[in-house]
This record gives structure tokens, sequence and C-alpha cells, in this order.
């Protein structure tokens, strides 16, 4: 059995490098193929990690005018207080607002001039709402809206800031879903062609041993003996595939990383060596599976024994 099994391999590796060109442009394109898959997940997770934490700072914030009445305003932070989906109101004074936008300002010698001359606190009060959970900060929106044309509110709020919250979140969310679908058709587009091109050539292998196993069925070998090769040399292209792959993939990403983490809040580098054995192995699983069935396909047609 392991002499047989041990034979089988050989020949496996003998139709590999029988047709070398052919053989490694398909080892090429299952490689570009595994790439687009390892990209594809990376991305999904870095995207929604940033997503995750930009969600997390996304808040409501209530500019008041600056001849609001505070027992009005602080009205208003008692009935938003009230309100479930809310997790907090923290309430900034006309004095505290003042104080953060001069220490925001602090190397701007004009803006800290300019409010020396003014007579008067320029900024109004303001609220920081934050929501239990993203999806609430529209019912906390809604309500802010039936405030503001109330007769006892009327002109008390200055601005609301939800929609350009709402407006960014909603923008990333779109691009994430784009990329991600975009990744998923790629990523399509190449396992369909990896399948051809593998389907092609364990058939040009056939055709060019498609005598030597005549001549081995006749003399009494198995339809095992005859076909396993060809099984082996179509997983050989995925094991190959993914070597090539990770190999591409695991310096680019190290290389890569420093600028990377500028942009995104995980580091994908060690998002890559933490997760390592499971995008390995999905890697490998994906490329001998396309070997297997396109090797399978191509016996089952070309391969009459």
């Amino acid at each position: 059995m392991f002499t047989t099994l041990s034979r089988i391999i050989k020949a496996g590796f003998a139709g590999f490098y029988r047709n070398i060109t052919v053989s490694l442009s398909a080892v090429l394109i299952i490689g570009i193929a595994l790439l687009a898959f390892a990209s594809m997940y990376l991305g999904g997770t870095v995207l929604s990690a940033s997503i995750s934490q930009l969600e997390q700072k996304v808040d409501v914030n209530v500019y008041f005018a600056t001849t609001a009445d505070v027992e009005l305003v602080g009205e208003i932070k008692k009935e938003l207080e009230s309100i479930n989906q809310v997790a907090s109101v923290t309430y900034i004074t006309r004095e505290q607002a003042l104080e953060n936008f001069k220490e925001r300002n602090k190397d701007n010698k004009i803006i800290l001039d300019s409010l020396e001359v003014l007579d008067d606190n320029p900024l109004g009060a303001s609220f920081n709402v934050k929501a239990k959970e993203i999806s609430q900060y529209e019912n906390i929106a809604l309500f802010l809206d039936q405030v503001q044309v109330q007769d006892k509110y009327a002109g008390l709020i200055d601005t609301v800031n939800y929609n350009q919250n709402k407006q960014a979140i909603d923008k990333i969310r779109s691009l994430t879903d784009y990329s991600q679908k975009f990744g998923v058709i790629v990523f399509g587009i190449l396992s369909a062609l990896s399948l051809i091109i593998v389907y092609n050539t364990i058939r040009l292998t056939i055709y060019t041993v498609k005598e030597e196993v005549a001549v081995m069925r006749l003399v009494g070998a198995s339809r095992f003996f005859a076909r396993g090769p060809f099984i082996i040399e179509g997983m050989l292209y995925g094991l190959i595939g993914t070597i090539l792959a990770l190999a591409v993939l695991w310096p680019s990403l190290y290389y890569a990383a420093p600028s990377l983490n500028q942009v995104f809040v995980l580091n994908v580098y060690e998002l890559f060596m933490n997760e390592f054995v499971l995008i390995a192995g999905g890697m490998l699983a994906i490329g001998m599976t396309l070997g297997l069935v396109s090797s399978g396909l191509a016996i089952r047609k070309y391969l009459d024994i």
C-alpha cells in the first residue's frame, strides 16, 4: 500500500515537472487567488475594527445659543437622561467651553488676542450625549428635533451635530461593504481562472501520458494507481500556490506595517501573525480544493479508463 502511494506521489511530481511552464502558470494564478482571499480577510477584519472604534467615538453634541436660559438647559438635560437609550449626558458650561477653546488654540496668538478684545464670551453651553448603542443615536436626534420646535424651548438650541457624524459613519460602512463585495468578486474570478488553467494543465498532462496509462491498465494497474498521479499533481498546484502566496504576503505585510498602522486601528502584521494558522490553513484548504476539483473534472472527462 505504502509502496503504491509512494509511486503515485512520485508520478504526480513527475507530471508537474513534465510541463513545468504550464504548471507554473497554474501555480501563479492559484497564488494570486489566494492572495486575494487573504487580503479580503485581513482587510475586512481591520476595517470592521476601525468602524467599531469610530462608532465608540460617535456622540451627539448639542450647542446652545449664548442667550439660552440655564434653567431651561437643565430641563432638557433631565429629559435626555430619562431616555432609556441615553448612556450619559455631559454638560459643558459657557465658561468651560471657552477654556476648552483656549486650550485647543493655545498656540494661536491671533485667536487668543481676538478673544481678549471681545466684551463677552462668544460660546454657548453644550451637551455631549452618548447612547448605549450606535443605532440609538437617531432616536436621540429625533427627540432633540422635537425639542427645537417646542415653543417653550424656541431659540434655545443652536445646532446639533448628529447628521454630520451619521453621514461619516454611513460613508465608511458603505465603503467597507463595497470593498468586501469587490473582494469577493475578484476572488471568485481568480478562482474560476484557477480552475480553468489547472483543468487545462491536467488535460495536457493526460494527453501526454495517455498511452502510458493505457499500457499500465493492460498490465493490471488499478484505476486508483492510474488516476492518482493526476490528483496529486492538481493538489500540488494548490500546495505550491499557497506557499507562493504566503512568501509574498508575509514580507509585504512586514515592510508595509509601519505605513498601514498610521491608517488602521489594528496592526495588520500582528493580526496576520496572530491568526497565521487560520489564514494559512484557509489558503491551503482553498488552494488544494481548487487543484483537486480541477484535476477531478479533467480526469473524468479525458481519462477514459
